[in-house]
């Protein structure tokens, strides 16, 4: 019950949610002082979380900062969570993969696997698909070890955990795997600079010892360019609305007890 609501509620509680529901009561009121208040307000949403060094500022806040290549010989798995690695609803007549807007969690894991700071790859993550969004033609898990098959790592280090749906069930069942199947309670944690917190938190209550080595950042180095404070943008508006659901995220998963 909790995964279906923490997926379908988020909306209402992020910016696009609240530039709807401003717009709606202006369409739905009577009084022409409320429509214009509300319409004004919905311009003031659009305008603060579509302000590119407003949000870039909140990222800069919010993201785990880039880190080293870890030493410790001691976490020899990289545990990397699924969520938008792959093009899973696109069908191509062959086998390829089809990388998506958080490919870069793949990519990090990679690169600490050539360097050889790891020895296996931990993919993490099952089917949390919910039955009035649209169906997936290939799973994300097999077209990641695609990926990463294709890029040179060996088939016997790659790793599974497929019974996840959220962050809370991906640490709960990879402690399990790490502690059963790997003899340890150790790894590199690997996920989006965004989600890094809620991640780390979840795994050190399910009492792992994590080296984050974030990826795919939202942020970028701080400007002062006039059109990032005049003038609201599409892209920026995105990048609020995912930080946004994510820190509220974080808030529910600390009420549950979760980090």
């Amino acid at each position: 019950m909790f995964y279906f609501f923490s997926k379908t509620l988020s909306v209402f509680i992020t910016p696009a949610g609240w530039l709807v529901a401003t717009l709606l009561f202006a369409l739905f009121t009577k009084k022409p002082a409320r429509r214009r208040a509300a319409v004004g307000v919905a311009l003031a949403i659009f305008w603060m979380f579509g302000n590119t060094f407003l949000v870039n500022e909140l990222a800069l806040a919010w993201e785990y900062p880039p880190t080293s290549v870890p030493t410790d010989s001691s976490a020899r798995i990289a545990v990397v969570l699924t969520g938008g690695m792959t093009n899973g609803e696109t069908a191509v007549p062959d086998s390829r993969f089809l990388l998506d807007r958080e490919a870069d969690r793949a990519g990090q894991a990679l690169y600490l696997y050539k360097q050889g700071a790891v020895e296996y790859i931990l993919i993490s993550g099952g089917n949390g698909d919910l039955p009035f969004n649209r169906s997936v033609v290939q799973d994300e898990n097999e077209a990641t070890t695609r990926f990463l098959r294709t890029a040179g790592v060996r088939a016997g280090e790659i790793l599974y955990e497929n019974k996840s749906r959220n962050t809370y069930e991906n640490a709960v069942f990879t402690a399990r795997f790490l502690r059963e199947r790997a003899n340890t309670n150790r790894c590199v944690l690997v996920t989006s600079a965004w989600h890094m917190r809620r991640a780390v938190g979840c795994f050190q209550k399910a009492g792992v010892i994590v080296t984050p080595f974030p990826g795919s950042f939202r942020s970028h180095p701080r400007t002062f360019v006039p059109g990032e404070w005049l003038l609201p943008n599409a892209q920026a508006f995105f990048e609020a609305h995912v930080l946004v659901r994510e820190m509220i995220g974080y808030v529910t998963y600390w009420v549950m007890g979760y980090v």
